[in-house]
């Protein structure tokens, strides 16, 4: 940032510099949806990115119609407990809680407090018994169910109908990483593996996404935020991520540009230039109770006077714009705070005497 006061050239005569190097702000974005298609049958697939900060994932959300035998039982396990409090005896068979609408249990005359002993033969006395019988049974397969009811065992005869049902599943899928040894460009990048990449986009194509950035960096600089997807360099399609990295690391060295083509799921493409530089340093000036400079990434500073108690100036970039926008905040105070301005992109405050203050 440049934002130094006119004094910079004489001081640099007169104190010395220190570069230092300050963990970076990194900040990303919220989730959203990559893209979703509809596939044969009924299915869905929906790919989103999971925004967790530096360490982004590809999350795969997939619906699909099953059918499955039913029979239309409602029933619970009689463990200990739940026979002691009805007064029946443990495992004794499950508990007919009740039935489904229009099922063959509810048509052959099943009632709730029925105690289901077996089916066909085999006896029910935990649900996974029951739910392994029913996934056996053929359409329209007749079974004759036993129950006891009052003390009394009777035999139903059911008939297996098949039920559809929409099952959903997610899966999050890592995301490829590089490390990269200097910071040249601002940005955490990550790669979907390829074999999603044709899935997401119908073709074969190598895509990479930004993960987050640091504030007041080239990527920054150049409006790339977090969640952006990296589909072009420099006019030809994206190469795969340590392809990518090793020319971000290139280009860096040498303090050349990139020129990027981003999207972010539906919305239209963005592109920019991306001024890559070994940018991390950051450089102080001070003279002990006379004046101290600090040009940063994220932020820079000038004081005069001892805890800058005759004049002090603040500038820092604005981290939760909305936009692709680079906004600032500044800060301005002079003789022990009695004057002071704080400006950012919404507002001007104005404090005179420590008392008078209004808003522009």
């Amino acid at each position: 940032m440049k934002r130094l006061s006119v004094l910079y050239p004489v001081l640099l005569l007169a104190a010395t510099a220190c570069v230092t190097h300050r963990q970076p702000l990194y900040i990303g974005t919220s989730n959203y949806v990559l893209a979703a298609h509809e596939r044969p049958g009924g299915t869905t697939e929906t790919y989103s990115i999971d925004m967790g900060g530096r360490a982004a994932a590809l999350r795969v959300s997939t619906e699909y119609d099953k059918q499955r035998p039913f029979l239309g039982l409602q029933v619970l396990e009689l463990d200990k407990q739940a026979a002691e409090s009805r007064s029946l005896e443990p495992y004794s068979g499950l508990l007919v809680k009740g039935t489904y609408v229009d099922s063959s249990a509810r048509a052959a005359g099943v009632r709730a407090g029925d105690i289901l002993l077996s089916i066909d033969g085999r006896e029910t006395i935990y649900l996974s018994q029951l739910t392994n019988l029913e996934s056996e049974l053929g359409v329209d397969q007749e079974v004759v169910g036993r129950v006891r009811r009052d003390g009394k065992t009777i035999d139903v005869l059911m008939k297996a109908r098949m039920l559809s049902e929409r099952i959903s599943g997610t899966e999050s899928v890592a995301l490829e990483s590089v490390k990269s040894r200097k910071p040249y460009a601002g940005a955490s990048l990550r790669g979907i593996p390829s074999e999603w990449c044709a899935k997401i986009y119908g073709k074969e194509r190598n895509a990479v996404l930004v993960a987050s950035v640091e504030v007041g960096s080239p990527a920054w600089l150049a409006g790339l935020r977090g969640g952006d997807v990296i589909d072009e360099v420099d006019g030809r399609p994206v190469p795969p991520l340590a392809s990518l990295v090793g020319m971000i690391r290139e280009r860096g060295e040498a303090g050349e540009p990139m020129r990027v083509r981003v999207s972010r799921g539906g919305e239209g493409s963005y592109e920019a230039t991306v001024a890559l530089h070994d940018y991390s340093g950051e450089t102080n000036f001070w003279v002990p109770l006379v004046v101290d400079l600090e040009n940063g990434v994220y932020a820079d500073r000038w004081s005069v006077g001892p805890f800058g108690l005759v004049m002090s100036n603040r500038n820092r970039y604005v981290t939760d714009t909305a936009t692709r926008e680079v906004d600032t905040n500044n800060v301005f105070s002079a003789l022990l705070g009695l004057i002071r301005f704080e400006t950012s992109p919404d507002r001007t405050n104005v404090r005179l005497l420590w008392f008078i203050r209004f808003d522009t």
